[in-house]
């Protein structure tokens, strides 16, 4: 009976580990996340357009791949554009904070899904403090600091052009 109980035990330990890994934003996390009642495909086109409309904020157009240590373990970003990851640096009066958000879900969700979502997976500031939430996170005040700018220059324009109110999520 012991022995039964403790492959039960084992059984929903390694289910709760391996869930965890899959639900994630992979190895970086989330630092904040923006999620709208509209498709992927409208969102995607309300953030081009506002990167592309907004003179503060500046995207590196270069195809590049980088693979970032965390925590000992390497995950790889890739640069720009793949319905995925999308890296962006937004002008402040203390410099420029340097972002990479993704959009949440794979390719089949693009097709079916009626909600969307982006979510911030690193952020520096003007002093290259920062990070992701996979690297142990960041500072409370950093991360409001980015949290307000990326807000403020971003997600409050996509809310204007889709007309809609985004729900905050981690």
């Amino acid at each position: 009976m012991t022995r039964q109980i403790s492959l039960y035990l084992i059984i929903f330990l390694l289910t709760t580990v391996l869930t965890g890994c899959f639900i994630g934003a992979g190895t970086h996390g989330s630092l904040k996340g923006y999620q709208y009642a509209t498709t992927k495909e409208k969102l995607d086109s309300a953030v081009i357009f506002v990167i592309n409309n907004n003179p503060n904020i500046y995207r590196d157009t270069t195809n590049s791949n980088y693979i970032i240590e965390i925590n000992g373990k390497n995950d790889t970003i890739i640069d720009n554009y793949s319905k995925s990851y999308l890296t962006i640096k937004i002008k402040t009066n203390k410099g420029q904070a340097d972002y990479t958000f993704r959009y949440y879900g794979g390719e089949e969700d693009w097709k079916i899904s009626t909600t969307s979502e982006i979510f911030i997976c690193y952020a520096h500031d003007e002093l290259g403090k920062g990070g992701s939430e996979g690297n142990g996170g960041v500072d409370r005040k950093t991360l409001k600091h980015l949290t307000e700018v990326f807000e403020r220059e971003l997600v409050c324009h996509i809310d204007k052009q889709l007309n809609l109110m985004h729900i905050e999520t981690e």
